[in-house]
């Protein structure tokens, strides 16, 4: 079952797309919101597989939404559809947004419905190859692509992930996840072991101090520490 956004403010055209996406082969679950604002919100408090976003919405634009939905990192490669009754707004979208498709009103049930499955097709397939890392949390559940990830820095029971997103640094703290346990979700190779207390992204590495035991990170403004139980993780990487 896939959760599929819809931001629509007409209500007819809610209806319609909602009858159709019942009609659908596969129990998915629709949610609606009438603004970009209210959506927004949610999808940073939910998982969101496609997202259906009208052009014209009554707080700003669904195209700017587009944008914003593209700055959360879990989001980077989930399909979009515009609903629009211009389709000359289409090309800036594809280039801007890389948006899946375009539907433009009025559509069939058809062309909503060869839309949609090609959209879910493409987005099962981009998280196959795109190495995700998916951290529950009560309600919530946190997704950072492996290339977004700077280092994880434990303290305890609680962890920090360090990640970059749009050229800044961001910081949260997750518990219930050992080192241990995110070096195996991440996959061999993605992450290394350099202390007792950090993982690193191999990727980031900029410089290796062997005689201070300490390395940098591209878009990271701490150094790290090597613990000298594991230098061998690092024996392939020059200073």
């Amino acid at each position: 079952m896939a959760q599929i956004l819809l931001v629509e403010d007409d209500a007819s055209a809610s209806e319609l797309i909602q009858q159709y996406t019942e009609a659908l082969c596969g129990k998915h679950q629709l949610t609606i919101f009438s603004t970009a604002t209210a959506a927004l919100n949610w999808s940073n408090e939910h998982s969101v597989d496609l997202f259906i976003l009208d052009i014209q919405l009554p707080d700003y634009r669904g195209t700017e939404l587009g944008k914003q939905i593209r700055t959360i990192s879990r989001y980077r490669f989930t399909p979009i559809l515009f609903t629009t009754e211009l389709a000359g707004e289409e090309l800036g979208a594809y280039r801007e947004i890389k948006c899946y498709d375009f539907l433009v009103k009025p559509f069939t049930q058809e062309q909503f419905a060869n839309a949609v499955s090609d959209a879910l097709d493409m987005g099962k397939q981009m998280k196959k190859t795109v190495p995700v890392l998916r951290i529950e949390q009560k309600q919530f559940l946190f997704e950072y692509g492996l290339e977004q990830i700077l280092y994880i820095e434990s303290f305890g029971k609680k962890a920090v992930i360090h990640s970059i997103s749009q050229g800044k640094e961001l910081d949260d703290q997750i518990s219930g996840y050992s080192l241990a346990r995110l070096l195996e979700m991440a996959g061999p190779g993605n992450l290394l072991q350099c202390h007792k207390s950090f993982l690193i992204n191999p990727i980031y590495i900029t410089k290796i101090d062997k005689g201070s035991k300490t390395l940098w990170l591209k878009n990271c403004k701490d150094t790290i520490p090597i613990g000298e139980k594991y230098q061998h993780n690092l024996r392939e990487r020059t200073i």
